[in-house]
């Protein structure tokens, strides 16, 4: 009797071990296909943002290392801070139109410090100050950037707009699409958002939609070969999603219908 309650008593401990085991072995599993749905996602992300035309062209050509600004008595104080203001957009935006995390965390300090130093209300600066903070991976900060920007301009469409790639970042398809077709209500010519909804609009079957970005984006750029592309899918009714992932990658379409549970900026 003694063996037999011995010998149960193994055989639970070997069940127990070989649970526990499956059990993290299927959370190792869970937790590596997590980390690399984030990496695709962020992959993906970054190929977007590398194919999105540049968002500013830089107005004077200041060094990218740092920005001279003028706090002299030469001119009057208008004069010296519409110089303030080019040289800090100008060296921001060719840091931000570089694309790289690292370079747009240096545009993040230049357009910070002159939003505290130069102009607290100017609607340009917080516009560069949300872009860099989007390529240098924080997406959170971008939003409150640009709603602080939009408070101060609400027709503003590309911060509208770049809340939208914000959202999309954040994984939230839904308030992304939401926030780049405010911005075409803002703009109808809006190249950074018609870069997005242009696809997505193929993709829900709304060819006509697509087929009007598409010829925003063409004209601004013929030489762009997945626009062509796409302005010839949306004029054929080609709207076959896993051909026009090749171009811009969507997720299950089913996730435009409605947002996350909760705000994900918030």
């Amino acid at each position: 009797m003694v063996a037999k309650k011995r010998q149960l008593k193994q055989r639970i401990r070997a069940i127990v071990s070989v649970a526990a085991s499956f059990a993290l072995v299927a959370i190792l599993v869970h937790n590596y296909r997590h980390e690399r749905e984030i990496e695709q996602r962020l992959a993906d992300m970054q190929k977007l943002l590398q194919a999105s035309p540049p968002m500013n062209t830089p107005i004077r050509g200041a060094p990218i290392s740092q920005v001279i600004l003028d706090s002299g008595d030469v001119g009057s104080e208008e004069v010296r801070r519409q110089h303030n203001l080019e040289e800090i957009e100008s060296a921001g935006w060719k840091l931000v139109n570089q694309r790289s995390p690292e370079q747009a965390a240096i545009a993040v300090r230049i357009f910070s410090d002159g939003i505290a130093n130069v102009d607290a209300h100017n609607p340009q600066l917080y516009n560069g100050l949300g872009r860099a903070l989007l390529v240098a991976g924080k997406p959170r900060e971008a939003i409150a950037a640009w709603r602080k920007g939009l408070g101060l301009d609400p027709h503003f469409s590309d911060m509208q707009s770049g809340i939208g790639w914000a959202y999309w970042w954040l994984n939230d398809p839904s308030r992304a699409k939401d926030a780049w077709q405010r911005a075409l209500d803002m703009n109808a010519h809006s190249i950074d958002a018609w870069s997005a909804m242009a696809w997505i609009d193929l993709a829900l079957g709304k060819s006509t939609e697509a087929m009007n970005g598409f010829q925003e984006l063409v004209k601004f750029d013929s030489g762009e070969k997945a626009w062509v592309m796409g302005l010839s899918m949306a004029r054929g009714n080609n709207t076959d999603i896993v051909e026009i992932s090749t171009f811009f990658p969507l997720p299950p379409l089913s996730v435009f219908e409605r947002p996350l549970s909760s705000d994900p900026a918030s």
